[in-house]
């Protein structure tokens, strides 16, 4: 298997701070492909090729911008994708496409460094801010606070989903394809 990275997380600016995607339930959350651009892998912090950028405005989910490795991705209403410097292709910004998302995402901020986990998406545990908000046909219907639920799970045991359960193949590819994975469960 080649090398394999930390992913890096969508992004979602809520009440004007800056929040990392750790968990996703629900339909119509945009990709590129929605837009008519097929990504490609080229590092391995990004197997999928892209990264999103959504805001809530006045309690509306709006896609912003997203970073996209892509060859010649077209405009999205009226906006040029611009050459970017970073290890993407293009970026796109001020896109405020208002999202038809369904469902709740789990966001967090105030990572801890030393929980770090070198495969994936990070564990919500290794977040010190944990926050699901609910969204119906993109209009903001709910916000819960995780965090003190989180500071307990990560106090009864700071390890779990760090690591395989054993190093059978049948753990380790079970635990490869949660940390890819946006599903959770509490």
């Amino acid at each position: 298997m080649p090398s394999v990275t930390a992913q890096i997380p969508d992004e979602f600016i809520y009440n004007g701070q800056s929040f990392s995607l750790i968990g996703l339930k629900g339909e119509n959350l945009f990709r590129p492909e929605d837009f008519g651009i097929k990504t490609y892998f080229r590092f391995t912090a990004c197997w999928r090729g892209y990264v999103m950028k959504y805001i809530f405005t006045d309690d509306q989910l709006f896609l912003e911008g997203m970073r996209v490795n892509a060859k010649n991705p077209p405009n999205i209403n009226d906006i040029e994708p611009q050459k970017a410097e970073d290890p993407f292709d293009y970026y796109y910004k001020d896109l405020n496409i208002k999202t038809k998302f369904t469902g709740k995402v789990l966001l967090a901020k105030d990572f801890i460094d030393s929980m770090y986990v070198h495969m994936g998406f990070q564990r919500p545990i290794a977040y010190k801010t944990v926050i699901e908000i609910h969204v119906k046909n993109g209009d903001m219907i709910l916000e819960k606070d995780f965090s003190k639920k989180i500071e307990e799970y990560r106090n009864q045991n700071i390890t779990a989903g760090m690591r395989p359960q054993s190093n059978s193949t049948k753990d380790v590819e079970k635990w490869i394809k949660q940390t890819f994975s946006l599903d959770y469960d509490f």
